[in-house]
């Protein structure tokens, strides 16, 4: 019982290490939990395994603490959910359906249950391919998003611990269907690099303006003018250099300013590009509602369009009224399409922003709270998968950071510390073509789905037959 235990806590701690410092640690995370469920524990028990290993894996979301014990608990409860599942279905369909599904079923678990939890107030996906964005030697495979959708990349890390699971521990048994299993995966990486994306041909000019401020700096805002000042000094300042310094398109991070910058005509001229366009988060209030905004403004102040964000974060943005769709912002640059924040997480707001027509992404995001915690880090490997799955340029902005700009290869142009001020330069290239990813999004989740579903009816009428009388 003592060894079960501590395989669920070094794989939560491997799960752990993946999403924090090391991503190739997600090829082998989950293969001491499949060691541990191989032995046959009972329904309680291998809950209790699949939620340690949940709940360690998830710790590196400390930095929400900032926002609330209340949420850092829901999110780690819904961490630790997804691995209740997975163990729990795991136990009931291993050894009782066939050996090829067998080496299969730990991708297909993963799969669905990270696809679940893409769902809800309180979704949060745990994705694998977020693991591997940062790491060069896995790059090939991360050429497969535009096909198969950052899910399908997961599924094939999810895969690869299978492949090592039973090519080692259960050899005898399932030697060749795990070992037919590697040499797809290894062949899908060969595939994915002779598929390497296009960068596109239409060049724009992008700058990404980080404040480098913490939030305690616009609480002290809300009472001193000369603080408020501070903030909109740092803001058109840093725009200003950036035009200077030939910047078509000037992106800022969420909620930059919070003043009545659209009713203000004088403040609006103040940040108002000469030329080009800025992209300007804005919390936005009218007629008693308040809205987390990016607006672009052409030059002279001109409003070119606004989107109000779609997915607020639970408690935190409920006062917010949400935007209702995630049509880009048309501007005489193009098409762009706005991801703010935590909306950055999720594949459909990617997925559904370039398939609306978007020829650039931006995200927008206020990390500032989550400190020097890794959930930054984290969640710009997440606009890292956004950017290659949708086949588009992505600059990603933070009020403290990370701030960069992010080809349709995953590769990234340029970046600052966190908390420090400062523009990102580069330029981007527009792209209108659309990704089979963005097509189709439901393709991979409902071929998985499909799949797992025969297994668990087979595993259904096997039981209903060896059952007596």
């Amino acid at each position: 019982m003592v060894n079960r235990w501590a395989l669920a806590a070094l794989a939560g701690l491997l799960n752990g290490v993946a999403f924090i410092f090391f991503g190739a640690a997600a090829l082998v995370a989950n293969v001491p939990l499949l060691v541990a469920l191989g032995r046959r524990p009972g329904r309680l028990a291998a809950a209790g395994l699949g939620g340690l290993v949940g709940l360690l894996g998830g710790l590196h979301i400390y930095g929400i603490l900032d926002y609330g014990w209340l949420l850092f608990v829901g999110f780690s409860v819904y961490t630790a959910s997804q691995m209740v599942l997975y163990a729990l279905a795991f136990r009931w369909l291993d050894g009782r359906v066939g050996r090829g599904f067998d080496v299969l079923l730990p991708g297909l678990l993963w799969t669905v249950t990270e696809w679940i939890r893409t769902l809800g107030p309180l979704a949060m996906p745990a994705s694998y391919v977020g693991c591997i964005a940062d790491v060069p030697a896995l790059r090939p495979w991360l050429w497969l998003a535009p096909w198969i959708g950052g899910l399908g990349v997961s599924s094939l890390v999810a895969l690869a611990q299978s492949a090592v699971f039973h090519l080692v521990w259960r050899r005898r048994t399932h030697g060749r269907p795990a070992l037919l299993l590697a040499g797809v995966v290894l062949a899908a990486g060969g595939v994915g690099a002779l598929l390497a994306p296009p960068l596109g041909d239409r060049p724009v000019r992008v700058a990404g303006v980080q404040g480098g401020l913490a939030n305690a700096q616009y609480e002290a805002a809300q009472a001193d003018a000369l603080a408020r000042r501070d903030i909109v000094q740092t803001y058109a300042t840093l725009t200003r250099q950036a035009y200077r310094d030939g910047a078509e398109l000037v992106v800022w991070p969420e909620t930059a300013l919070r003043l009545d910058v659209l009713g203000d005509a004088a403040l609006r001229q103040l940040i108002a590009p000469t030329s080009g366009v800025l992209l300007a988060g804005l919390l936005h209030r009218e007629a008693g509602q308040a809205y987390n905004l990016a607006v672009a403004l052409g030059p002279g102040g001109v409003e070119l369009g606004r989107y109000a964000k779609v997915r607020t974060v639970p408690r935190t943005e409920d006062y917010l009224t949400r935007g209702t769709d995630r049509r880009p912002i048309p501007t005489p640059l193009g098409r762009i399409g706005v991801l703010i924040c935590l909306e950055s997480v999720y594949p459909d707001a990617g997925l559904d922003t370039a398939r609306a027509g978007a020829e650039i992404l931006a995200i927008m995001s206020n990390d500032a709270g989550f400190g020097r915690s890794p959930i930054t880090r984290h969640m710009t490997a997440r606009a890292v998968v956004r950017a290659v799955e949708s086949g588009r340029w992505l600059v990603r902005v933070g009020q403290a950071g990370i701030t960069t700009l992010i080809d349709p290869r995953g590769g990234r142009h340029g970046g600052l510390a966190l908390f420090e001020p400062g523009v990102v330069h580069g330029e981007a290239r527009l792209r209108s073509d659309q990704t089979l990813a963005v097509r189709w999004p439901w393709l991979w989740i409902a071929l998985c789905g499909v799949t797992l579903g025969a297994g668990v009816l087979r595993r259904v009428a096997r039981r209903g037959a060896a059952a007596p009388g």
